[in-house]
């Protein structure tokens, strides 16, 4: 079942410089590295999230850093970064983001923890 944004999670996506999404329901940013940016796109785009989690892992240690791609994907989706989209419901949420460019302030690397960081804006 594809994973997608909800209505009001907007994200900035940059192949450099990582993922910033802006969750308007609480005001909270979240930065995403470059490998945690790409996995959240190719989930958007319909990966599956173990997948997704095994083409980003680091090759120095594939095994940790897919479990921690996995502990990624599983805290946006507490944060409710990430709904399914159900095939009963229709546009419940938004498809996968179009990469738009890098935002002003730039991003922060945050994955070696498995999680995505958040900040205040």
């Amino acid at each position: 079942m594809p994973w997608v944004l909800p209505r009001t999670v907007h994200v900035v996506h940059d192949d450099t410089a990582g993922a910033a999404l802006l969750d308007e329901r609480s005001g909270r940013w979240y930065h995403l590295s470059p490998p945690g940016g790409r996995l959240l796109m190719a989930i958007l785009a319909g990966a599956a999230p173990s997948e997704a989690a095994a083409e980003a892992a680091l090759p120095e240690d594939p095994g940790r850093s897919t479990q921690a791609f996995l502990a990624l994907f599983h805290d946006l989706r507490a944060a409710g970064l990430l709904i399914r989209r159900s095939d009963s419901s229709s546009r419940r949420g938004r498809p996968g983001p179009v990469a738009t460019g890098r935002p002003g302030g730039g991003l922060a690397a945050r994955l070696a923890t498995g999680r995505a960081g958040r900040t205040r804006r």
